[in-house]
């Protein structure tokens, strides 16, 4: 019985670090146009990351981090 418990410990153990380290998939909040530039910003999770594209082209609506 102990044998399997230490076995389920090392599972969750390796689940949880395998969730750590995926991507996060980010969501977009809003658009800045700059020059010839669009800075794209989204919400990964309650911090703001930006992405820079051509300012013809749309935002993605989500992105991974």
């Amino acid at each position: 019985m102990r044998h399997l418990a230490a076995v389920l410990a090392f599972l969750a153990c390796f689940i949880l670090a395998e969730r750590a380290t995926a991507d996060m998939i980010c969501l977009f909040k809003s658009e800045q146009i700059s020059g010839t530039k669009k800075l794209c910003y989204y919400d990964c999770g309650g911090s703001i990351f930006s992405i820079t594209i051509d300012g013809l082209q749309l935002c993605p609506l989500n992105i991974r981090k």
